[in-house]
């Protein structure tokens, strides 16, 4: 069977569902930064892996992140 009987067979998942068995195939985050009244909270979904390493860096009081099952994520979900 090569791709092309494969695509047309009726038996493939569609681009949506996809993204929600693979959490989009990127990266997503929650990071709580700040002080006090300066405190906040920043999510970001559909990223790339070096965006999360620099967001963990700039975290101070909180990480959260994931990739390729971000789907089941509290904040990406």
């Amino acid at each position: 069977m090569n791709f092309s009987d494969f695509k047309n067979s009726g038996n493939v998942l569609s681009k949506e569902q996809m993204s929600a068995v693979k959490g989009g195939g990127t990266c997503g985050y929650k990071i709580t930064m700040g002080e006090g009244e300066f405190q906040s909270t920043k999510v970001e979904c559909n990223v790339s892996l070096e965006d999360v390493k620099i967001a963990l860096k700039l975290a101070n009081i909180s990480r959260n992140w994931c990739c390729e099952h971000c789907g089941t994520s509290s904040y990406c979900g």
